[in-house]
């Protein structure tokens, strides 16, 4: 895989989950009382690998992010590898030197995030290369882990995918639930200012042909309808009413064994929750080398 990875910009947020974690492994005050026993001496110094144990390829996320955690703990790293690129079993996708210590105290934290979100960029790919011959994009979805939004977001970006909003404040999003407490679409549309497009995205979500109807009546008030948790065959009606008229999106029960079905109707976008909140974590591993 080689593609342009967006630069990654760490966040506060970002940065508190590091000290999080920092706090949740090493206590108050920062103890690791195992390594203090054995190593004593703060001069000695060591040199490790990150590896591959996973069975199958990876996609990398995360090569961004980890210098953060390094130079809380003056550890000098260095990888062959870029995010979205792939590694193979027993690779190593990271060289590490740096007082043994340390490297011992941060090897779980680092770990954790580099499984969590290669597991993500790695999930997104297999979605990514399922749809290849189409045009659709994978999309994400706000079904992440509090706190780790931007992280996983950069991990889907990383497997090929397509950011969708990062939350409830930069793009409208009209859901059932939306429409049910205003008396149904139109009425809610009703509200929406005539140069709402001018502010924001709009994306509607509408779950059969009537509703779709109303939707196309609308045009200059919405970006892009949300076909919600419909069959393949209504996805396609769908798809070719709204050619050359407004931008599609097909969510809602999509897996791997249909995401291809999805895509060919020619919607635009798929959007899927299981890219981030049900991602396997991938199998990393820090092995040291001895330094007499």
């Amino acid at each position: 895989m080689n593609m342009k990875i967006p630069h990654y910009n760490a966040n506060k947020t970002d940065l508190t989950l590091i000290d999080l974690a920092f706090l949740e492994d090493l206590g108050i005050p920062p103890r690791d009382v195992t390594s203090e026993l054995l190593f004593h001496d703060e001069s000695h110094h060591s040199t490790a690998k990150i590896i591959s144990k996973n069975t199958t390829p990876i996609i990398i996320a995360g090569l961004q992010f980890i210098p953060h955690i390094f130079s809380k703990m003056s550890i000098e790293w260095h990888s062959d590898y870029e995010d979205g690129m792939t590694i193979n079993t027993s690779d190593a996708l990271l060289h590490l030197k740096g007082p043994s210590k340390n490297l011992l105290m941060c090897e779980r934290i680092v770990l954790n995030f580099l499984q969590r979100l290669c597991a993500i960029a790695t999930t997104t790919h297999t979605f990514v290369q399922k749809i290849q011959h189409t045009t659709t994009k994978i999309l994400d979805t706000r079904k992440t882990i509090p706190g780790w939004r931007h992280l996983e977001k950069y991990a889907v970006a990383c497997g090929g995918g397509v950011n969708h909003r990062f939350g409830l404040y930069d793009a409208l999003m009209i859901k059932d639930t939306h429409s049910d407490f205003l008396g149904g679409i139109e009425k809610t549309l009703q509200k929406l200012p005539e140069n709402i497009l001018d502010h924001y995205p709009v994306i509607l979500e509408v779950q059969n042909l009537e509703a779709l109807q109303i939707a196309l009546s609308y045009t200059h008030k919405i970006s892009r309808v949300l076909l919600d948790n419909m069959s393949v065959d209504l996805i396609q009606t769908c798809v070719d009413l709204c050619q050359s008229k407004i931008s599609t999106e097909a969510s809602g029960n999509v897996h791997i064994d249909n995401v291809k079905d999805i895509a060919e109707t020619g919607v635009d976008f798929i959007s899927i929750g299981k890219i981030t909140h049900s991602a396997i974590s991938v199998d990393l591993s820090m092995k040291c080398e001895f330094i007499p």
